[in-house]
């Protein structure tokens, strides 16, 4: 483990982990947990299964210094070809066992599950009110923690509590009128992980609901570059005015922007801003990290630079890039 081999610690590391009955890998590629398949190794990668183990291992990175980068699905997320210095958590369907229970018109689900497994179901047992979110990449826990949304709808109006471990080592269950959140943000306290919701839903007609999750595929098969590895959107839509933007939903869709500033195609290295829908960056088969980063930077230079509008990230940036 560089990162802590060069602060004498990788060997008290272990020995913590080790008491705490956490297995752990050292040196684990990061690539192939992200969806864009880039990324550099960590230095250390664990996979905790309960909520009690995910406070404890906040509290051990906390008290020791470290970086603690959380992944579930690997969407959303561009990882440095230097990888990461620090301590890699890996939120699958192992978190709570995979938890998904239904009572009434509630569910409780682990984290860790993928977002699109939890909506199927749910519309499957007559709950809706979250079916347009289905065909989103990720996991539960990572539409909780950004408010993910599409055609109108997001997830927090459904959520009635979230599971939260802290930096403290504490376990605590947070009501979701006590959360603030907007779009493609929530306020949580600060280096907080879900681990599972509790979510509010409502009895609708299952074959309605199966068929608007249908659909909702069939437009995104349509519209998105799915054959190809990518992090979804790339950027937020902006939330500012501007005349020139001849938008048909009347706001700046990012889509657009980089479509009108002539990005269409445009590629760095492996990095290819794809030509079926313009907020997406695609890896051709050959892509650094250092190359999707490039292109970012570039697209969001041509952007300002035409329309005087600041594009922001969706996409979160971890790890050590090439200078």
């Amino acid at each position: 483990m560089r990162g802590f081999t060069e602060n004498n610690m990788s060997h008290n590391l272990q020995q913590q982990l080790n008491k705490l009955g956490i297995a752990f890998s050292e040196g684990v590629p990061l690539a192939r947990y992200t969806s864009l398949k880039v990324g550099g190794a960590a230095d250390l990668l664990v996979n905790p299964t309960t909520a009690v183990q995910v406070a404890e291992l906040l509290k051990l990175a906390e008290d020791n210094s470290l970086p603690v980068l959380k992944v579930g699905r690997g969407t959303n997320l561009l990882i440095g070809d230097r990888g990461f210095r620090g301590l890699v958590m890996l939120l699958d369907e192992k978190l709570l066992d995979g938890r998904f229970e239904i009572e009434g018109e509630s569910c409780l689900a682990s984290a860790g599950l993928k977002l699109s497994k939890v909506v199927k179901q749910l519309c499957s047992a007559g709950l809706g009110g979250l079916e347009n979110l289905y065909g989103i990449p990720g996991s539960l826990g990572g539409a909780l923690a950004m408010n993910a949304g599409s055609y109108g709808s997001t997830i927090m109006p459904a959520v009635e509590e979230v599971e939260l471990a802290l930096p403290s080592g504490e376990v605590i269950w947070l009501n979701g009128s006590e959360i603030d959140y907007g779009y493609r943000r929530v306020a949580l306290p600060p280096g907080a992980v879900i681990t599972q919701a509790k979510l509010r839903l409502q009895l609708t007609n299952s074959d309605e609901l199966l068929e608007i999750c249908k659909a909702r595929q069939a437009d995104r098969e349509a519209k998105h570059p799915l054959t190809k590895p990518n992090c979804g959107s790339v950027f937020k839509n902006p939330t500012n005015k501007n005349p020139t933007n001849k938008n048909p939903d009347g706001e700046h869709g990012a889509w657009w922007l980089v479509n009108e500033a002539g990005l269409k195609g445009f590629t760095i290295g492996g990095a290819k801003v794809s030509t079926k829908h313009t907020n997406f960056i695609i890896n051709t088969g050959n892509a650094t990290a250092a190359d999707v980063l490039a292109l970012i930077l570039h697209i969001q230079k041509t952007v300002q630079e035409r329309f005087s509008i600041e594009l922001e990230t969706e996409v979160r940036r971890a790890g050590e890039f090439q200078s």
